[in-house]
């Protein structure tokens, strides 16, 4: 019999569908991870919503532990690469929340545009004070969303219907879905110069942290107010107060923060800031539908091995992943680095396989590519949830098989089209397991995907490599491999390189500027930490 430890207050429904399956349930209030640390390792799965912190700290004592199961759609709250490597699957509940933080980001807009909660506040204090609480309308303003996933989409809907003017940016959401939602695409800096209101709907990753500080407060009108309702953090709360409190916008309304609950609050005393105590997936309703998913989740994977809504694993067999993991690897590896190479918006994914690739299905290869390429992008993605959020972008994606000669017996190449460039990666396996860039761009060369990279495209000459090389070490950075290819003598080389630490963006620039180097770019790719025969 299964033990389940319910935190974070799951709803009773939830709780039933466990006991129902003949399941032990404990429920206990939030664990700070300490104390978590101390009872984790009695149980067999966990329930949490976003209170409780399931820490390296708390999951190195779950010895007995096999599910984690997030009664909601964010799952920062979990280390779901520890969780991995303790063979624990992280599952949540995608979309359950959808409608209801939607309509608590429209609630704070509303009291925002009529100073609502000052008003009432006001009155309780019997006053009357209608000239000092004038509000202004949502019709005819602009709203700009960042981050039109299942949340930012219902908020567009909305709006529209408010006779709003919507604008929006989300770096892999296509033009035609954008126009089927009726949002117009535009920049980050566009979206922040032209918007009335902005409200956040971005996941929280390296590249959205601290994603709008005092220059770009700077930047909004006098008259624009900010809702976030997605992550603490997108927005610097430092930088947000200094804003608030400068008048440089005209307000802010935030149900999320860095520290939850928050520490040293800068919003404290501003009489222009709305706060509330992350409630936007507090419905009855929203609660209910979490908790009953994720409680079937978690049930069937205890009773049957079935894994739905995974984050940190995908869905198929012990065996089959065994036999199909380093192709899995390796595919995934090559979105992955499509993804931090090629610049620009997604329009397209072509996925071509070539020779004796050893397996009729590739559907688990195909949907690695795949995560790899929106792992760079978006907050929580597997193979099980990769093919739908690509088709929820509105990119096209196709894959083919083809006999065409290879000097490899297989090649797997990703051709990846955007509204800057277009470029063609292809990898294949050496030894049956190590991983390998054989071309880009149909330039040849033998680069592992992993660490730091260092691209370059230069012109064919004398002492290209020597520059760079030489500006790399002057960096103090050692570099691990170089692989070097042409199309023709003289004409277009490519210059791989691995290197041990990152090159700061001066470095890079100063690669960049180096004679005959036409670009430059740095990606970073995990490190490969399986035995390879190279």
């Amino acid at each position: 019999m299964a033990r389940i430890l319910v935190l974070d207050n799951l709803s009773e429904e939830g709780i039933e569908i466990f006991k129902q399956a003949g399941f032990e349930v404990d429920v206990k209030p939030p664990q700070k991870p300490e104390e978590l640390a101390q009872i984790i390792g009695n149980y067999n799965g966990l329930v949490v919503r976003s209170a409780t912190k399931v820490t390296k700290e708390a999951l190195m004592n779950a010895k007995n532990l096999k599910v984690v199961g997030r009664a909601g759609a964010g799952t920062d709250n979990i280390d779901k690469d520890f969780a991995t490597q303790m063979g624990i699957v992280v599952m949540n509940t995608p979309g359950g929340n959808t409608i209801s933080a939607c309509e608590h980001t429209f609630a704070l807009i509303l009291a925002l545009c009529r100073n609502i909660p000052s008003a009432h506040a006001s009155m309780m204090a019997g006053k009357w004070d209608r000239k000092k609480y004038m509000g202004v309308e949502l019709m005819g303003k602009t709203l700009g969303i960042i981050g039109v996933g299942r949340i930012g989409g219902a908020v567009a809907k909305r709006a529209l219907a408010f006779e709003m003017k919507v604008i929006a940016h989300d770096p892999i959401l296509t033009p035609l879905k954008a126009e089927a939602l009726g949002v117009k695409l535009v920049s980050l800096e566009e979206l922040i110069r032209e918007s009335d209101f902005i409200s956040i709907h971005t996941p929280k990753t390296e590249k959205t942290n601290n994603m709008i500080r005092l220059e770009q407060l700077k930047q909004m009108k006098p008259n624009c107010r900010i809702v976030n309702c997605a992550r603490g953090g997108i927005v610097n709360e430092e930088d947000l107060a200094t804003a608030l409190r400068e008048k440089i916008i005209a307000g802010a309304a935030l149900d999320v923060f860095t520290s939850e609950p928050p520490v040293n609050n800068p919003f404290l005393g501003l009489d222009n800031v709305i706060l509330t105590p992350h409630l936007a997936a507090s419905t009855e309703e929203a609660q209910v539908v979490v908790a009953v998913d994720i409680a079937k989740q978690m049930v069937d994977f205890l009773t049957t091995g079935a894994i739905v809504n995974a984050v940190n694993v995908p869905s198929i067999d012990p065996e089959t992943k065994k036999s199909l993991q380093p192709l899995i690897d390796l595919g995934e590896r090559l979105g992955m680095f499509q993804s931090l190479y090629t610049r620009g918006r997604p329009t397209s994914l072509q996925i071509e396989y070539a020779g004796e690739i050893g397996v009729t299905d590739t559907y688990p290869i195909t949907s690695a590519i795949l995560t790899g390429f929106l792992k760079p992008l978006v907050e929580t993605v597997n193979m099980i949830s990769a093919p739908v959020q690509i088709k929820e972008r509105g990119i096209e994606c196709n894959e083919r098989k083809t006999a065409r000669p290879s000097s490899y017996a297989f090649e797997i190449s990703l051709r990846v089209e955007t509204d800057q460039e277009t470029h063609t990666v292809t990898g294949t396996l050496f030894h049956k397991t190590d991983a390998r860039i054989c071309s880009i761009d149909g330039m040849r060369v033998d680069a592992k995907p992993e660490g730091y990279m260092l691209v370059c495209r230069n012109e064919d000459k004398p002492l290209v490599i020597g520059r760079l090389c030489t500006r790399i070490g002057e960096a103090g950075v050692n570099i691990a491999n170089l692989m070097l290819g042409r199309d023709i003598k003289g004409g277009l080389a490519l210059t791989v390189l691995n290197l041990d630490q990152p090159l700061s963006d001066e470095v890079i620039q100063d690669c960049a500027k180096l004679p005959h180097i036409l670009e430059a770019r740095l990606l970073s790719l995990p490190e490969n930490n399986t035995n390879s025969n190279s």
